[in-house]
């Protein structure tokens, strides 16, 4: 049983459990039984103050009216203060003078031998012989007279039986003086005691009652509480613990078979497979630690390759923005000249149709925008782009870019419509400005359908100035929202990519670069099928940013 409960925790919670709850338990027997024992020993002490008390009055009232008659029928009384205590009535009827002393003495006797309670007096004056106290009456005479108590009680044994024994003092009344002139007596000295004698049987089986029915209650309540705790060992520790017990032995079992088994209980088997573990981390760690070295060295290697041909990505992409700077520049001014002779051309041929005239000037036109384009894509690449503000009425500068578009969407049948209700200033470079709404007019116009409408319309929302462009295009999947703000993105797969054939592909990503180079934001709305709302707001004063790095 001992090496079981070694190897059981839970037998072990369940032992240590057993005794506390029997020592609780022991305890409160003990501590109920006596309170139990208090209170009916109070109880029958109660009744000999109150038997005591009813002595005491009674002798006051023979003591105030000095002595009682009592019929002598057989000289049976007698009393030992009084020098004749014997009279006779008229018709001859002896009688016997009886003082408090003797009164006392004679219901003692009576009540002695009816057996409910019986009691004595006892003092040291030595008047009556039978007044002589024993050793509990001396000590509680001696107790009353130093002041130290008011009353004695103790629980005896006699001939078999127990009482309960209790005395209070007897004080010197004014009256007993009458009677006591031979001692030395004052008003309120203790004179002696008188003892009164309860029998205690039925006490005594109440008590022992009680304390087999406490017992018997208590022993009850710990045997539940025992199997109640039991019950819930055995559902909430036992089979968890054998649950961990069995894991235990299987890892040992699979990692740890070389290493001999732990003696003792689940939780130190537990600790010691912790230990094992523990160990093994670690080597594991040191392992993983080498590894990771190994890797890191490897890492930097790759990282150091990485910035290599990343410098040279950078400067491939500087070159490139080079080349399509330095190509601009060299196209430009040629185009410009081309440009210039063909509006020459135009306004002084005298064909009666030059048609082949204006297609040379609107791709003359359309290449010399593209140059633009690069030209700038160059200067926000290099972080050259600054701004000229000025106090532009955007309301008026939309009018300006409608009318600049409007040859163009008369050939498709399209309706330029602007919305605007007040007046609006910024403070902005209005040539960038213009470049950002030609744009997106441009664009909107290039994607609508024939006999269709674009919006324009400008509001003010708290210190911005929003202008949102509208058409009824094609839309634009939300997939490709943020990737057309990005240089040289083409969406793939569009039903009407013959209308964009040849664009440069960077006109969004230029007006992205000057909204936020005015401290802006631009956004689109679209869905395919829906057409497209393309967004963009302005502070109405300028940001602390001046120039787009």
């Amino acid at each position: 049983m001992l090496t079981y409960a070694r190897r059981h925790i839970s037998l072990k919670y369940l032992i240590i459990t057993g005794v506390m709850l029997a020592a609780v338990f022991s305890a409160l027997y003990f501590w109920i039984s006596g309170r139990q024992e208090q209170y009916i020993m109070a109880q029958v002490e109660k009744q000999a103050v109150i038997l005591h008390r009813q002595i005491v009055l009674t002798r006051q009232w023979v003591s105030d009216h000095n002595y009682v008659l009592v019929a002598n029928k057989d000289n049976t009384f007698t009393d030992y203060i009084l020098d004749s205590p014997k009279l006779h009535d008229v018709h001859g009827k002896a009688y016997t003078r009886i003082t408090p002393a003797g009164l006392t003495r004679s219901l003692s006797e009576y009540a002695g031998r009816s057996r409910l309670y019986s009691f004595n007096l006892a003092n040291h004056d030595g008047i009556n012989p039978l007044n002589q106290p024993d050793e509990f009456e001396s000590r509680a005479i001696a107790l009353f007279k130093s002041g130290e108590q008011n009353g004695l009680g103790r629980l005896e044994r006699t001939n078999g039986n127990y009482v309960y024994r209790y005395a209070a003092p007897l004080l010197i009344r004014e009256s007993c003086l009458g009677c006591h002139t031979t001692t030395i007596y004052q008003v309120g000295d203790v004179g002696g005691c008188i003892s009164v004698l309860i029998p205690c049987r039925e006490a005594v089986d109440a008590i022992k009652s009680e304390k087999l029915s406490l017992f018997s209650a208590m022993a009850g309540l710990t045997i539940t509480v025992m199997m109640i705790l039991f019950f819930l060992t055995q559902r909430l520790i036992s089979r968890p613990i054998r649950k961990i017990r069995d894991i235990t032995s299987r890892i040992r079992s699979q990692d740890f078979d070389h290493v001999p088994e732990i003696k003792g209980d689940e939780l130190s088997q537990l600790t010691g497979l912790c230990y094992l573990i523990d160990d093994k981390l670690k080597n594991q760690h040191l392992e993983l630690e080498k590894k990771i070295t190994q890797a890191t060295g490897q890492y930097h290697a790759t990282n150091r390759k990485l910035l290599e041909l990343n410098g040279e990505l950078t400067k491939l992409n500087q070159a490139k923005t080079d080349f399509f700077s330095d190509i601009s520049h060299e196209l430009r001014t040629p185009l410009t000249a081309i440009k210039g002779a063909t509006d020459t051309l135009i306004r002084k041929s005298s064909c009666a149709d030059p048609v082949y005239v204006n297609i040379i000037r609107k791709n003359t036109e359309h290449l010399h925008q593209t140059i633009i384009d690069f030209l700038d894509y160059a200067r926000i690449e290099n972080g050259r782009l600054e701004l000229d503000r000025q106090r532009v009425q955007l309301s008026g500068m939309a009018k300006d870019v409608i009318l600049s578009h409007e040859a163009v969407a008369a050939e498709k049948a399209i309706r330029i419509e602007l919305k605007c209700r007040d007046e609006l200033y910024l403070n902005a470079d209005p040539h960038r400005l213009f470049q950002v709404l030609s744009n997106l007019v441009s664009n909107a116009v290039k994607f609508s359908p024939h006999h269709s409408k674009v919006q324009v319309d400008i509001a003010r929302s708290g210190n911005h100035i929003t202008t949102a462009i509208a058409d009824e295009g094609p839309g634009i999947d939300p997939r490709h929202h943020d990737a057309i703000f990005q240089k040289f993105y083409q969406i793939p797969g569009r039903p009407n990519d013959h209308v964009h054939k040849g664009s440069s592909g960077i006109g969004l990503s230029i007006c992205k670069a000057l909204v936020l180079a005015h401290g802006g934001r631009i956004s689109v709305e679209s869905r395919p099928g829906k057409g497209s709302v393309f967004k963009f707001a302005l502070p109405m004063e300028p940001q602390h940013q001046d120039l787009l790095n």
